[in-house]
């Protein structure tokens, strides 16, 4: 197993010593995820419902909060590219800190002080806690496991996430949305004292930009994924709120779309490690997904939304996994500019897309018409090699 990058005087030798006191390995990374993921989408599936719903901003603007979030991610990516080495806990806490101080913003302000700290701060907390944590779980994997552990991520996620919006959405109705964003800040401040407690002394990631070991086609692969997140991420969550207005209700609805892909995506990767095929399995993402995008773009009830969005879940998770292992896989020994290579391209495409999704708002398009941009940019991911 490659040993990470830690303190710049601790050579691969050097480091074990330290290992054996203190061991954070990629099961304790996926606790990390878990109780990170919990503490935010028990509010994160209600923001646009709440901004929409309850402050009477149109979707046009949400949108835009969502943008200028994605391209401050963008630049926070940027940033790291250009540092020496980052300390891989403190980034991470404080990553997990921007996102409570997010949902006290949404819980105690309003007005341009609350779409300005929500909007950065959101923006921000996406490289300070994802990369770190990328480039250590990265580590933790090789190609004979690879896929296998990268679905683990999926699981995990999934895991985490199914129950989640449920009780958000009890929560929201015994105690109002704004209650539930204070909740939400207090049990993020119980993941980031988790994460504290695994750390490592000593423990820096390096970063660094390598576009050239990108590629044209991996390139475009993460720029479609990027796009993909991006609409999905606003267009969804106000076409759900469309359907149906109890926060109890709309809870149950947000856990149903969570659990099947991690599972899924966890058989595929273990299957994947058998074969080494790993670009079969993006193409059968991509041809599970398509049929299914364009269901929940034209759903003309709740059931029948609920139903494909659930199926969409669970096959959209495939090809951008497969996509990032084929990277690890090319760019082993470069796990630190990989991510952040990565992170831009993504949180780019993703703030390009929110911006065509807003667009698609100024000139009348349905919200929920706009899913249907997800069918043009899926095949992009099979560029990937």
């Amino acid at each position: 197993m490659r040993c990470l990058p830690a303190a710049p005087c601790c050579s691969a030798g050097a480091c074990e010593p330290m290992r054996r006191a203190r061991r954070r390995g990629y099961r304790e990374l996926l606790i990390v995820l878990g109780i990170f993921t919990f503490g935010h989408s028990i509010a994160a599936a209600f923001w646009a419902v709440y901004l929409s719903g309850d402050l009477g901003l149109s979707p046009a603007f949400i949108a835009s909060l969502f943008a200028i979030g994605f391209f401050a991610a963008a630049l926070g990516a940027m940033v790291f590219t250009v540092a020496s080495s980052v300390p891989a806990t403190p980034a991470m806490v404080a990553g997990i800190g921007c996102l409570a101080a997010t949902e006290l913003a949404l819980g105690l302000l309003e007005g341009p002080p609350l779409y300005l700290l929500f909007s950065v701060l959101f923006g921000a907390s996406i490289p300070l806690f994802f990369l770190p944590w990328n480039v250590l779980l990265a580590a933790e994997t090789h190609a004979a496991d690879r896929g296998a552990k990268f679905g683990g991520i999926n699981l995990a996620f999934a895991l985490a996430n199914v129950g989640a919006p449920f009780v958000g959405g009890l929560v929201a109705a015994s105690f109002g949305l704004r209650g539930l964003f204070l909740l939400s800040a207090i049990a993020l401040a119980g993941s980031a004292a988790v994460t504290a407690a695994f750390a490592r002394r000593g423990e820096r990631v390096r970063f660094g930009w390598n576009l050239r070991e990108f590629r044209s086609g991996m390139t475009v692969a993460f720029l479609a994924q990027g796009g993909i997140e991006g609409i999905l991420s606003t267009a969804i969550p106000l076409t759900a709120f469309a359907f149906v207005q109890g926060k109890v209700e709309l809870g149950a609805l947000f856990a149903l779309f969570a659990l099947t892909g991690g599972v899924f995506a966890f058989g595929l990767g273990r299957i994947s490690d058998r074969i080494q095929r790993r670009r079969r399995f993006i193409a059968l993402g991509v041809a599970m997904s398509l049929p299914i995008v364009l269901a929940v773009g034209l759903a003309p009830t709740l059931p029948v939304f609920a139903l494909a969005n659930g199926a969409l879940v669970a096959t959209l998770a495939i090809a951008p996994m497969f996509v990032i292992v084929i990277a690890t896989d090319r760019m082993a020994g470069q796990m630190g500019p990989l991510m952040a290579t990565r992170e831009v391209l993504l949180n780019l495409s993703r703030g390009v897309a929110t911006v065509g999704v807003l667009l698609a708002y100024a000139t009348g398009l349905p919200v929920q018409l706009a899913i249907l941009l997800v069918a043009i940019l899926l095949p992009l991911e099979l560029l990937a090699s």
